[in-house]
């Protein structure tokens, strides 16, 4: 659930194949009218803990307890470069500061076995063949950004001794089926046919069969998977039960991890009536729970990269129309974070700092015009907070596709 990775759904494909696509409708006026509370953002300003400019270089001065995190989750809406650089940033800090080196990342296990042998080996086959899918798909990890900050990971790491080194831990559900059959085949090329079926859980279900009682934690790890989704679970249920899974089994115990996802998936409270990833954390009896910061990152004045269908392939768009500040998506109190915020820079703030006028759904209220609003399911004084820490990204770059295809609005 993103709200921008799904903006390409509303362009529609008219008639004519040499058309472009038609562009979604501009939210309502009175949607779109905000008004900064001054006294907010005078406060948000006296609460900065990260800051830097567009181009990087960040000083960061969170408070002691953001550093006692079991799970820190940086949260974005996919296709901004800016955030990439941050996530790098915020991970090398981690790993200085307090030895982390696990980055719990938006990837299925198996794409994390790739990662990790690309940190180990520095083969550009093993980066290429998962960021190919991605590109391929559609989908808006297939950036040069992205790419290239695995490519910095791994140069980090050669200047780390072997205990502090950075290593992918794959918790989602499998989003490359062909990349699964490849994996245990054991070899690279994907078996014909292998996985066909249309429903996932069918997939899955051969997949296991194919998988059968093949060793190895990365195979146990890969079955627990494949059994959650042969079951019919939702991918929220999948994610939450490989992050406890890794916990519980020692993989990750109570070491503390870090990772960048979609904005949805760090929402520590019920929103469209669901449960994000961190709002089933906080009301389990995991060692993150109550011990989970979550940041939310948030774009003004920034470009974005849109996948969208034509019928000679997906093109990637980069557009500059789907900030937190309309026409197409609106979040309550963007007029707020623009006058607490500076252009062309990144700042964070500790929304959720002792006396703080910040409620704890402000913020977390987005309305698109593109089908995927959030609205959440608490708005009340005990309304549990969505977030502790609240970005804003401006006048950021798109990150750019692989293919580097340029078209733009």
């Amino acid at each position: 659930m993103r709200i921008l990775s799904l903006a390409a759904a509303a362009l529609i494909l008219p008639a004519s194949a040499l058309a472009q696509p038609a562009m979604p409708k501009p939210l309502p006026a009175e949607i779109l009218a905000d008004a900064p509370d001054q006294a907010k953002a005078d406060w948000l300003r006296a609460h900065i803990v990260a800051q830097r400019n567009i181009t990087g270089g960040i000083a960061f001065t969170f408070p002691k307890a953001f550093y006692r995190s079991r799970l820190i989750l940086l949260g974005e809406s996919h296709g901004v470069a800016a955030p990439q650089g941050l996530d790098l940033e915020l991970l090398t800090h981690l790993n200085r500061r307090i030895g982390l080196t696990d980055y719990l990342a938006e990837i299925d296990p198996v794409q994390a076995d790739y990662f990790n042998r690309y940190l180990d080996t520095g083969d550009e086959a093993l980066l290429k063949r998962v960021f190919d899918y991605w590109t391929k798909s559609g989908a808006q990890w297939g950036n040069r950004a992205f790419e290239d900050k695995v490519r910095a990971i791994r140069r980090l790491n050669a200047t780390l001794p072997a205990s502090r080194r950075i290593r992918f831990t794959g918790i989602d559900s499998v989003q490359d089926w062909g990349l699964v059959a490849e994996w245990i085949a054991g070899s690279g090329e994907q078996p014909a046919g292998a996985f066909a079926a249309t429903a996932a859980s069918d997939r899955a279900s051969a997949a296991l069969a194919a998988l059968g009682d093949k060793p190895g934690d990365g195979a146990a790890e890969l079955r627990a998977t494949l059994a959650d989704i042969a079951a019919g679970q939702n991918r929220e249920t999948v994610i939450f039960n490989n992050y406890a899974r890794a916990v519980r089994g020692g993989k990750l115990g109570n070491r503390p991890a870090y990772g960048l996802w979609g904005l949805y998936h760090v929402m520590q409270a019920g929103v469209n009536r669901t449960q994000p990833f961190a709002a089933r954390i906080a009301a389990s009896d995991l060692p993150a729970a109550g011990k989970t910061a979550s940041i939310a990152l948030l774009a003004l004045d920034s470009a974005v990269q849109i996948p969208v269908p034509f019928p000679d392939g997906v093109k990637r768009l980069r557009m500059t129309n789907f900030n937190i500040d309309g026409p197409f998506v609106m979040v309550k109190g963007a007029a707020t974070l623009r006058a607490a915020s500076d252009p062309a820079t990144i700042t964070l703030f500790d929304t959720g700092a002792r006396g703080s006028p910040i409620a704890a759904t402000d913020f977390g209220q987005i309305t698109t015009s593109v089908g995927q609003s959030f609205v959440p399911d608490d708005n009340g004084p005990q309304a549990r907070r969505l977030v502790q820490y609240v970005g804003v990204v401006r006048d950021s770059d798109w990150a750019a596709p692989r293919e580097q295809q340029t078209t733009g609005r």
